[in-house]
């Protein structure tokens, strides 16, 4: 049967009560489920989770912290990593200016959170004109807001064996950028993937800039040493000198290492006939991977995050989706890749992600990239300016 169900809709000052939906009732069968929890104690206290799932692939989806997709499952497999924060920290304790500007790492966990959406990359100074037309030096901190915006708005909805969960984030300041996030959420009966469909809406009566980045973070059992990378792309530089000494062994990824300094690779995509771009991760014997698929017409750029630290210290890589490079904004701009969106416009973001099991899954998994993987030329460390050219 077809359903849809308002879980919170601020305009009405509603929020639901704690529920569970069998999947019976949401066309998905006895593996589907939709349920909402209320997380209690420490500092997850009031936090809202909701829960999805069509049998195959389950994921914890968090309307408190900007719609971000906790972790889930896939069959048997977990899907996420081990953070050493294990609460899911509430966002009236995460205060975005401490430690230099890194106080998004005091609840630092997901699967995949969304930066964003006035600016995204690494923190650092930049010069706004207020509305006195006064030029003000700012320091803006690491990854933007979004991730730590609770949503406005909430709605369920099952139809034809599609589950969707969709969410309103909005982005405001008077004199600055009105923006809304419109964020989607899928799963489909019987497909092994999460499909993410964002839409951003400039409400504002003027042109703005944005960044988005989707942090999408793989732990183990997709990670481990001897675990393979394999990428769709065109260009590839390292960020800095440490990714420079990673680079010639990029694409195998180490076992734990206490200390571990991370590497950070930035890719152009090189999409295929569907616009899309791949990442892929497979495991050491090449019995399970996961690939995260985005188009590249809004998010040209992928950055691969490798953060092989102690298994305590989180063990990690991720590969993040993003629209223009993850520096600091007033370096995105000057270096003409920070994008604008149009009063009254607006703009989508898709991907989905894929999970893939056995030998033959996954071998036709990397034999299409393989097939597809552009390329792949090295640009020296830092020369952002050659790497991008041309990037659309």
């Amino acid at each position: 049967m077809d359903v849809n169900l308002v879980i919170t809709d601020s305009r009405y000052s509603f929020a639901s009560s704690d529920f569970e939906i069998k999947g019976q009732e949401l066309g998905l069968g006895e593996g589907g489920y939709c349920k909402k929890t209320t997380l209690r104690g420490g500092m997850q206290e009031g936090v809202e989770v909701v829960e999805i799932s069509n049998g195959i692939v389950s994921v914890r989806v968090c309307p408190t912290r900007g719609m971000g997709l906790l972790d889930g499952r896939f069959r048997s497999h977990r899907v996420g990593w081990d953070s050493p924060i294990t609460e899911i920290v509430h966002p009236r304790y995460i205060h975005l200016l401490e430690m230099g500007g890194r106080g998004c790492h005091y609840g630092f966990n997901e699967f995949m959170n969304r930066c964003g959406i006035e600016w995204s990359g690494a923190m650092g100074e930049d010069v706004i004109v207020d509305n006195m037309g006064n030029k003000n030096r700012i320091f803006l901190p690491l990854h933007g807001k979004v991730g730590w915006l609770p949503a406005s708005r909430v709605v369920l909805a099952a139809e034809g064996g599609k589950l969707t969960l969709e969410g309103d984030i909005q982005e405001k300041i008077i004199f600055g950028v009105s923006y809304l996030l419109r964020t989607r959420i899928e799963l489909e009966k019987g497909l092994p993937e999460i499909r993410i469909k964002d839409t951003l809406y400039n409400l504002a009566e003027a042109e703005g800039e944005y960044e988005m980045l989707y942090h999408t973070n793989f732990g183990p059992p997709f990670l481990e040493k001897g675990a393979k990378f394999y990428g769709t792309y065109d260009r590839i530089v390292p960020r800095n000198e440490f990714a420079q000494a990673g680079l010639e062994r990029f694409g195998t990824m180490p076992g734990p290492t206490p200390g571990f300094i991370e590497q950070v690779f930035f890719l152009l995509g090189r999409p295929d006939k569907s616009g899309r771009s791949h990442n892929l991760l497979v495991n050491k014997n090449g019995t399970l991977a996961a690939r995260v698929s985005y188009k590249t017409e809004t998010l040209p750029f992928s950055a691969i995050w490798v953060r092989c630290a102690g298994e305590r210290e989180g063990y990690v890589v991720g590969f993040n989706q993003v629209s223009d490079l993850p520096n600091p904004r007033r370096i995105e701009r000057e270096e003409g890749r920070l994008s604008t969106i149009d009063a009254g416009d607006s703009h989508e973001f898709e991907q989905e992600i894929s999970f893939f099991e056995g030998k033959g899954e996954v071998e036709e998994a990397v034999g299409y990239i393989e097939k597809n993987k552009g390329n792949q030329k090295k640009i020296p460390c830092g020369d952002f300016i050659r790497f991008a050219e041309k990037k659309r």
